[in-house]
């Protein structure tokens, strides 16, 4: 796409090739089976949840998580048909929706379900169980609780799952503790099997579980920033499958000035010019989605050229420190997530600039950012 066929302002390119080709080589990579639940909340992580099902459809994804009743809903209005699984909180009133739209509600506790039950409402659930985060689920070593809730009447269980709370780290002691984790999980499994729900779905794998965690007699795998070819920060170690990152963030030049020793740039005045600095403003704020703190630290490419961010960044615009690139002119696109020439800039690495993790920095891109899909 031509510079003058782009947006005029800010906008995401998204290589929707690479996002089928990280769904191949993750199926590749499971065990027999086992099936990616391709996770879309959030946008499908900033990427466009509606199209980037409808992708992974095509591509034979028939399992689908997400975090909200309203976001499976979406996806239902967009066309998916696969089973799509809701992995937060819905309030037992709306059960005639799950109901409506063929929606799987994960059960988050005791009274969840049980208020589920009396909704009136047939509802397809999973169960989730707690081994160890502390968020939702019942705890795993609560064997008749899970089990009352197994009989309840009004709701149909269809699967347990666990989630892991440090599978992405590698020191030692997370290691240890999220395969304590899987014992946990895995050991339940068992005992439950034995009781006559061995054909119930378990699932205890997110990215990092699946990519880090071999679990044998997992149905699904629950993917989501490897979908999209991202690690959550640079302190892990490359995946174990090739994955590429689909993602560049993108805006342009408004105009280009000079300042002269002594002169402040933006808010706040704590940029202070001490020689002479060419200085580009920019069509990106943290309306956009641009982490403020990345103020006075982060960077862009223009023209394959790395340039500061200056003062502090704005609600619709920033400034670039521009001095060192020649030929700056309004119009110019500038990259602060992608590739620039021969320079790339990671999510990653502008998550850890400001003090986040990839997956809340492109959850968070601004929703008028517009999307173009490539590939």
């Amino acid at each position: 796409m031509r510079n003058e066929e782009k947006p005029g302002r800010a906008w995401l390119e998204i290589d929707t090739g690479r996002i089928r080709e990280n769904y191949r080589s993750l199926c590749a990579s499971a065990p027999d089976g086992c099936d990616i639940m391709a996770v879309v909340k959030a946008d499908a992580y900033g990427h466009g949840a509606g199209r980037v099902a409808k992708l992974l459809q095509e591509e034979g994804c028939r399992y689908y998580a997400v975090a909200t009743l309203e976001e499976a809903i979406s996806l239902r209005s967009a066309g998916i048909l696969g089973d799509i699984l809701i992995l937060g909180y819905t309030m037992p009133r709306d059960a005639f929706l799950l109901q409506h739209y063929d929606l799987i509600q994960t059960i988050v506790d005791e009274k969840h379900g049980q208020e589920l039950a009396k909704s009136g409402s047939t509802v397809r659930a999973h169960l989730a169980v707690d081994t160890g985060m502390n968020r939702l689920g019942i705890p795993a070593k609560e064997e008749e609780t899970i089990l009352r809730l197994l009989k309840l009447p009004g709701i149909r269980i269809e699967g347990i799952y666990s989630h892991m709370s440090v599978a992405d780290s590698r020191q030692k002691e997370d290691i240890v503790f999220t395969n304590g984790q899987i014992a946990e999980f895995t050991g339940l499994k068992k005992r439950l099997g034995r009781m006559g729900y061995g054909h119930l779905y378990y699932h205890c794998q997110s990215s990092y579980g699946f990519l880090y965690y071999p679990v044998p007699g997992m149905r699904f795998a629950r993917v989501g920033i490897a979908l999209y070819g991202c690690t959550s920060n640079s302190a892990e170690e490359s995946y174990p499958v090739a994955l590429k990152p689909a993602l560049s963030l993108k805006a342009r030049i408004s105009c280009v000035r000079m300042v002269a020793p002594g002169e402040f740039v933006s808010y706040g005045r704590t940029y202070k010019a001490v020689e002479d600095r060419k200085i580009a403003a920019v069509t990106m704020g943290y309306a956009d989605g641009l982490p403020r703190n990345l103020s006075g630290q982060g960077y862009a490419f223009i023209k394959g050229r790395k340039a500061p961010i200056i003062g502090r960044i704005c609600m619709d615009q920033l400034m670039l420190d521009v001095t060192g690139v020649a030929h700056v002119q309004e119009g110019d696109i500038v990259t602060f997530i992608g590739r620039e020439g021969e320079n790339s800039i990671l999510a990653v690495e502008i998550a850890e600039l400001a003090g986040t993790i990839t997956n809340e920095l492109v959850s968070r891109l601004g929703s008028r950012l517009t999307k173009i899909y490539i590939g």
